[in-house]
């Protein structure tokens, strides 16, 4: 489901919500107990459908902080691109740095020789899915099946299998996919504040919008695809990463992958 249809069938669960709410109330006849109740529970799946870090629908996996830690981890998603992850993962290599890549199944199938280099230059290469289409309503089985065929290709092109994380497109979730993707053995991954580097701000833009973020055990989300297919620019986030990692360096921090920081997940 796209993003315009996602909006519209969450506005309807939430106005179905309400409603059965009113209905309650006015059959009960007394009190009005019920509409708040709804309403409620309407927010929170609202929420908890849309922001990400959020727990209701079962805790995702975040960094585990030792003291210390001088360790934070750089996250891309929706390439690889030919155009943007060659750039984005040499730079990263050439000064020490590591990232995870959450690629989609489409992308690799397209260009599988990239997400050798990636694994080449060490980064880590994690699920975002086979064609990134919002998951919220996405019944079990597709959900398998978007991971099956990300599974597939990754295979293909690497002749092993890529990190069990799973960060869906934007974060979207439904109430089971937390579980169903721990069935699958993956964890689902959040990320730390909001860069928005695929509206293509500027560089300076993105730098400083990353530079508050980066601290030990933060996760960073930048883009070096466009996920809708349509071919977007991420040049200025490849631009920006050379800031990005100055930033990164005059505090003593060090990008390493999502996997090797997250702590296990237990709710």
């Amino acid at each position: 489901m796209d993003k315009r249809g996602t909006v519209a069938a969450s506005a309807l669960v939430c106005g179905g919500l309400v409603a059965t709410g009113g209905v309650i109330d006015r059959l009960a006849g007394r009190g009005r107990l019920a509409l708040p109740g709804a309403a409620v529970v309407a927010g929170a799946y609202l929420a908890s459908t849309y922001v990400h870090n959020l727990p209701l629908f079962g805790a995702v996996a975040r960094p585990e902080v030792a003291s210390g830690a001088r360790e934070f981890s750089l996250t891309f998603d929706d390439g690889p691109d030919p155009r943007h992850t060659p750039a984005v993962s040499r730079l990263l290599a050439e000064r020490g740095h590591s990232a995870t890549f959450f690629v989609l199944g489409r992308a690799v199938r397209a260009h599988p020789e990239l997400i050798r280099q990636l694994a080449v230059d060490g980064h880590e290469i994690a699920c975002h899915g086979d064609d990134h289409r919002l998951l919220a309503f996405a019944s079990p089985r597709t959900l398998v099946a978007q991971i099956v065929a990300w599974e597939d290709a990754v295979q293909a092109a690497l002749g092993r299998s890529g990190a069990r994380l799973l960060r869906t497109p934007h974060g979207v979730r439904s109430p089971w996919l937390v579980a169903v993707a721990r069935r699958r053995g993956y964890a689902v991954c959040g990320w730390d504040g909001s860069v928005f580097d695929t509206a293509e701000p500027g560089t300076d833009t993105i730098i400083r919008r990353v530079a508050p973020l980066i601290r030990p055990g933060a996760v960073v989300l930048l883009h070096d695809g466009d996920g809708s297919g349509r071919g977007g620019s991420r040049r200025q986030t490849v631009v920006a990463l050379g800031g990005v990692l100055d930033a990164a360096e005059q505090r003593g921090l060090r990008s390493a992958t999502l996997g090797s920081l997250l702590a296990p997940v237990t709710s």
